[in-house]
């Protein structure tokens, strides 16, 4: 019964401060779809114009970039379906890079995963790699874009 009683001691210490309420103000999350196949040249950013899940509206569909509306550690992951040949695109964080993807071949895919400190403001995206020739992207919902809010810091 004493350690029962302990763990419960703990659990009540490390929770405090943080209510339910505080966790569903913070849920962030968005998962984002390409509808059209698009040809890219240069750092162009790829715009997912289907939205499927957009908690905290942070994804925004007119420019394909997520913006942090709260500091915290986030898990970002995006999917290429290349078209027409090879494809190279770059998880970016404001104008860092932060990985690279590549798909070798017409109907190849590729992708990049990542968890990333972001401060308020910050943002995420997914562009096409500069140094590349133009190239294309399938769209048709193959190519995805997906982040969360693991939690605030």
């Amino acid at each position: 019964m004493e350690s029962l009683l302990k763990l419960v001691k703990e659990i009540q210490q490390n929770g405090k401060g943080r209510s339910c309420e505080d966790h569903k103000k913070n849920t962030v999350a968005f998962y984002a779809a390409l509808t059209k196949h698009t040809s890219l040249s240069g750092s162009k950013t790829i715009v997912y114009d289907k939205i499927y899940t957009n908690l905290g509206q942070a994804y925004d569909s007119s420019n394909g970039k997520f913006r942090a509306p709260v500091n915290g550690l986030y898990y970002f992951a995006c999917s290429q379906l290349s078209t027409g040949g090879s494809f190279h695109f770059i998880l970016m964080k404001n104008n860092y890079k932060l990985g690279h993807g590549y798909s070798d071949e017409s109907n190849d895919s590729g992708s990049v995963t990542g968890t990333v400190v972001l401060n308020k403001g910050d943002v995420m995206s997914v562009q096409h790699n500069p140094g590349a020739v133009s190239q294309k992207v399938h769209g048709s919902e193959y190519s995805t874009f997906t982040g969360y809010l693991i939690t605030t810091l």
